[in-house]
């Protein structure tokens, strides 16, 4: 399923795009807004999955994401109006909420002991569909010369994924159950141990909870306007449009290797290194893709963001998993994604800047900026401690 949505949005609607606005006699403002929408309409969504797998199960979340992606996915392949390619793309920014992160990685921290291994490998099979998506659709155009079979070809693909993740995804459980229940009599080491259990409410208080979710709003900026942008923004700079797809797979295809890595690597590396890692890796190809002209810096581009991407994910899931522990996981993590709706801005704000200022180019440098104040943010972070602990330490240290 994380295949699939993830070859179906964010970077295929970019690729598809330029057919799409020049037949169809589009502005880039127009066409910047529908992949706005996909990016609002997933991040608003994002609490939903948590309200379905509590009250009706991961199987039955999947099977409402798998509906919203065969409605999505048809709407644009039949679109004939700016309307009804503003409802696809809504579609399916819903479904990207209910199919992918928030009920996969629920899943998967429940059922592997080395969870970071478990979700590097989560995160390269949605890397790898990211890779698939411009390439399938340079296949298809070679053969129709067209791109509504493209999006047909993803309504079939939904469908036998979808039916697919409903037979053997894990029945429901009783997913209210978060910790078991404490025991009868503790001394005060359990007590203060006990105190360190983090509730969402508590979490969401901390300053450290809102860093982690500003690194994963700035990988969702850059991965939504790179990837709605990219190719139309090199092919502008004299670049061939198809050079400029395969060098958007390309940067998937690292970004799906170096998620391999940093599952294995993060069971030994701490997930803040490597969201500085990643956030520098952004930085270094953002500022590479705003002023390519040839081949040199489009790698510099490919590797960086790549590295970027390939690592972001995993760093801030599992950084959130580190800081706050099991119990308020699902909760904080749809939060995370609901407040990370603010990177939907980037592409509206990124096709008004090519309408009014003839380039790409402003907006990518100011993706640059974002990234670099991420890095200084997420380096100067400490682990949270609950003020509850910190107090009782304060008064052992007085009554010392």
């Amino acid at each position: 399923m994380f295949f699939v949505i993830s070859a179906g949005a964010f970077s295929s609607l970019g690729v598809v795009l330029p057919a799409m606005v020049s037949e169809m006699h589009w502005s880039w403002t127009q066409a910047g807004l529908g992949y706005t929408l996909l990016g609002v309409a997933c991040g608003l969504a994002s609490l939903a999955p948590a309200v379905l797998i509590r009250r009706i199960g991961v199987r039955g979340s999947m099977a409402v994401g798998t509906a919203c992606m065969v409605a999505g996915f048809g709407a644009m392949a039949i679109t004939h109006s700016v309307w009804l390619y503003l409802t696809g793309t809504v579609l399916i920014g819903l479904a990207f909420a209910l199919v992918s992160t928030v009920p996969g990685t629920h899943v998967l921290t429940d059922l592997f002991k080395n969870r970071s291994t478990a979700l590097g490998a989560y995160f390269t099979i949605g890397a790898l569909g990211q890779v698939a998506g411009p390439l399938l659709f340079v296949g298809i155009h070679e053969l129709t010369h067209g791109w509504r079979p493209y999006w047909i070809a993803f309504v079939a693909m939904a469908l036998v994924a979808g039916l697919f993740a409903i037979v053997t995804t894990p029945g429901r459980h009783d997913e209210s159950r978060h910790v078991t229940a404490p025991p009868e009599q503790a001394g005060p080491r359990e007590v203060l141990e006990g105190l360190r259990n983090w509730t969402a409410r508590r979490a969401l208080a901390t300053s450290q909870f809102y860093v982690i979710v500003a690194g994963y709003t700035t990988y969702l900026l850059i991965n939504s306007t790179a990837h709605g942008f990219a190719v139309a923004h090199l092919t502008e700079r004299g670049i061939d449009g198809k050079a400029a797809a395969a060098m958007l797979s390309i940067e998937a295809l690292i970004g799906a290797g170096v998620s391999v890595v940093g599952g294995m690597v993060g069971e030994r590396v701490s997930p803040k290194k490597l969201m500085m890692l990643s956030l520098g890796a952004l930085t270094v190809g953002m500022a590479a893709l705003a002023q390519a002209t040839g081949w040199a810096l489009m790698w510099v581009y490919a590797v960086g963001v790549g590295l970027g991407f390939g690592l972001s994910l995993l760093a801030s899931t599992m950084l959130l998993y580190q800081y706050f522990g099991k119990r308020p996981n699902l909760e904080l993590f749809s939060m995370m994604c609901l407040i990370s709706t603010s990177a939907a801005l980037g592409p509206a704000f990124g096709g008004w800047a090519r309408d009014t200022l003839g380039s790409f180019t402003a907006m990518f440098w100011l993706c640059v900026g974002v990234t670099v104040l991420m890095l200084l943010a997420t380096v100067f972070m400490r682990p949270p401690v609950p003020r509850a602990v910190l107090e009782i330490e304060a008064l052992g240290e007085v009554a010392s």
